[in-house]
């Protein structure tokens, strides 16, 4: 879990509610801002609010944002975002008739660039 920063990770109608975990030695380490719980409104009617909770992990490189949403119905639909990775790799190649179809996993961007990206994604799933 990481510090959510408000106007950015949040809107600006979100409550911030701090997270601790027991570090190697058992003592309980605070994260400020860990958590943002905010009311999501569908469109100009307000009869359809929901209630989401929101944090961000880290695992590896990705930031997953995980929100999940609390219906008036009674149902929970949990959406899991993941960032992408950008990276610019230096490379012999100028054009892309000279990529190698094994080789690269990414666009030339111009002469010995290439742009890497990893997968985004937005999964959702209702309960």
């Amino acid at each position: 879990m990481v510090s959510l920063k408000p106007l950015a990770d949040c809107p600006p109608n979100a409550a911030f509610f701090d997270a601790y975990y027991a570090a190697q030695d058992g003592k309980p380490v605070q994260i400020s801002n860990a958590i943002c719980v905010f009311q999501k409104h569908a469109g100009d009617i307000m009869q359809d609010v929901s209630l989401v909770v929101r944090i961000v992990s880290i695992v590896g490189n990705y930031d997953y944002i995980i929100d999940w949403e609390f219906k008036p119905s009674g149902s929970v639909k949990l959406g899991v975002g993941l960032t992408r990775i950008l990276v610019i790799k230096g490379t012999s190649y100028t054009h892309v008739d000279e990529i190698k179809e094994d080789d690269a996993f990414g666009t030339l961007l111009a002469d010995n660039n290439i742009e890497w990206k990893e997968c985004r994604s937005y999964g959702e799933l209702e309960t």
